[in-house]
């Protein structure tokens, strides 16, 4: 991996790091309980928490279950109300935001582009919205992004036992991840893959490299660790671990006439998936998300005395601006040996190809959160390498700032605070797929 940098930039960031989740979390926390009705999706993910916290019956059994059961432990641990319902989800968006930063140090060493991937993620809009949600993704997305921050700390570990550790924790995190939600199902196929690549390019001028590429132990990525062993890790592992967590369904006092066994299972939950086909005001399309051109209102009323409403939108800066950055990413990978930058962009269409592929035939904006770090990670990686790195470094600290400014203007409809009147969204809906 091209780990060349300018003198001071190897310094781990980690304190900076911190700060900027810290900053992040303070905001998600704040009046995150203003509104005490529930929100949007809130409507379908509360009682199913309720029916856990019970032990009583099943509902949404078109999703896995890990989401909701964790909503139900944070519900128990701090009160059915609109605190209980999103505390937990403000924790998780912390934890996607900081594991984001530590993966890209580990994979790139690059102290810029590690910050200002935190910056660009806790400013792009839906990472704040979703942290202040009740809804299962976010539990997705920070299990998630806990599994990539693993398997990339793997890349950077010194010791073949200490990677082997990591490796299996980020089996383990990805296969949680997909427990919560199956919008994390890329992430557990694209890291073995992307082993396999790696593996295989190493030993690509080994004659003997078609024969060992499965048992050799001394290439990269990960020294000491086989292809098959990869395998385990990151395959195995995180399909049993997604398997088993439907054991749970067993411990209901009335679990569904549908369940049998956590295989079969899968085949019930992909009927309902495919089953919803009523069009949705905020229905959309994987090219909508990336070119940041329909949003959804999770929230649009007179509430506590005052307009109040919920964007969940990209900002519209770094959206755009990354799109370029994953071909960059790509090319810098093929051309420069840079695999740091290719990881991100081959991230972002592995985390799209599902929904290019999908059959379900009803999906919505959030379901680009997923892609969406990648893409900002992109981004963060382009600004270091041709802007930070160049004679035009100077710029790349007010494009950040561009990006936090944006988000502060739009702040008001991020987070439900008081707006002039009924026609205010007129001021943050610049687009007709916005409205």
């Amino acid at each position: 991996m091209n780990r060349s940098r300018p003198r001071g930039e190897n310094r781990d960031p980690i304190g900076a790091a911190i700060a900027i989740t810290a900053v992040f979390g303070a905001l998600a926390a704040w009046q995150v309980a203003l509104i005490a009705a529930p929100i949007f999706d809130e409507i379908h993910y509360l009682p199913a928490a309720r029916d856990w916290i019970a032990g009583d019956t099943l509902r949404n059994a078109e999703h896995p279950l890990l989401g909701k059961q964790l909503l139900a432990l944070f519900m128990a641990a701090f009160g059915d109300d609109a605190f209980g319902w999103r505390i937990g989800s403000v924790l998780f968006g912390m934890i996607t935001l900081f594991s984001a930063m530590r993966a890209v140090w580990h994979v790139s060493h690059r102290a810029f582009a590690t910050l200002a991937t935190g910056v660009l993620i806790a400013t792009d809009f839906t990472l704040l919205v979703q942290a202040r949600i009740a809804m299962l993704d976010i539990y997705m997305l920070g299990l998630g992004a806990a599994g990539v921050w693993a398997c990339a700390a793997a890349l950077d570990s010194g010791r073949v036992g200490a990677a082997r550790v990591r490796l299996a924790a980020g089996g383990v995190l990805m296969g949680l991840a997909v427990a919560a939600k199956w919008n994390a199902a890329p992430l557990p196929a694209f890291a073995g893959l992307a082993f396999a690549w790696a593996r295989w390019r190493a030993l690509l001028r080994d004659r003997r490299g078609a024969l060992r590429v499965l048992t050799a132990r001394d290439a990269g990525p990960v020294r000491g660790v086989s292809l098959i062993e990869a395998g385990w890790w990151l395959g195995v592992v995180p399909v049993a671990v997604y398997l088993l967590h439907f054991m749970t369904i067993a411990l209901l006092s009335d679990p569904p006439p549908q369940w049998h066994d956590p295989v079969s299972w899968q085949a019930h939950m992909l009927s309902l998936q495919q089953g919803v086909t009523t069009p949705h005001t905020y229905m959309s399309r994987w090219w909508q998300w990336a070119a940041n051109t329909r949003a959804i209102w999770y929230f649009y009323e007179v509430y506590a005395g005052a307009q109040r409403g919920i964007l969940l939108v990209g900002n519209p800066l770094t959206m755009l601006a990354a799109l370029p950055a994953l071909g960059y990413g790509l090319y810098c990978g093929a051309r420069h040996g840079r695999r740091d930058m290719a990881l991100a962009s081959w991230g972002w269409i592995a985390a799209m190809a599902m929904w290019i592929a999908a059959p379900k035939p009803v999906q919505f904006y959030y379901h680009y959160l997923l892609p969406s770090l990648f893409v900002m990670a992109a981004l963060a990686f382009m600004l270091d390498r041709a802007v930070w790195e160049t004679r035009f470094r100077t710029w790349a600290i007010p494009f950040l700032a561009a990006s936090v400014s944006l988000f502060i203007w739009f702040l008001p409809v991020l987070t439900g605070q008081a707006l002039a009147g009924r026609d205010s969204f007129l001021d943050y809906a610049w687009i007709e797929g916005w409205r």
